[in-house]
């Protein structure tokens, strides 16, 4: 356990193996293709925000499943919400500039927001 929240944590895949992933995803868990949440885009400031926080302790971010409204697909839908995590796996819920009380929610979801190319 104590090696799962390091800082290398995480490997890249090949986009046909990502694409895969993603069908597969689609194909089981989104009934409604014009409403269900595909993607949840997040810019840079959101992710630096986190990343820095607490000097070199955060080593990186914990991402959760969520369910949310959303007024556009007038119901709930996945939503993803991200937490700073300390290599010892302690959850960063200290409140800074842009964060409220450690998280963050509100990227901008696919649909309506879809990136171009998938």
């Amino acid at each position: 356990m104590a090696d799962e929240f390091k800082p290398n944590v995480g490997s890249g895949i090949s986009q046909s193996d990502a694409e895969a992933m993603i069908k597969k995803y689609d194909d089981q868990l989104r009934a409604d293709k014009g409403k269900d949440t595909k993607s949840i885009f997040f810019g840079k400031d959101a992710i630096n925000e986190i990343l820095n926080q607490a000097g070199d302790a955060c080593t990186g971010i914990s991402f959760f499943l969520a369910l949310k409204h959303s007024d556009f697909a007038g119901k709930d839908v996945v939503d993803l919400v991200m937490v700073g995590t300390t290599e010892d796996g302690t959850l960063l819920w200290k409140e800074s500039t842009l964060l409220q009380d450690g998280a963050y929610d509100s990227g901008a979801p696919c649909p309506p927001y879809c990136p171009k190319n998938i």
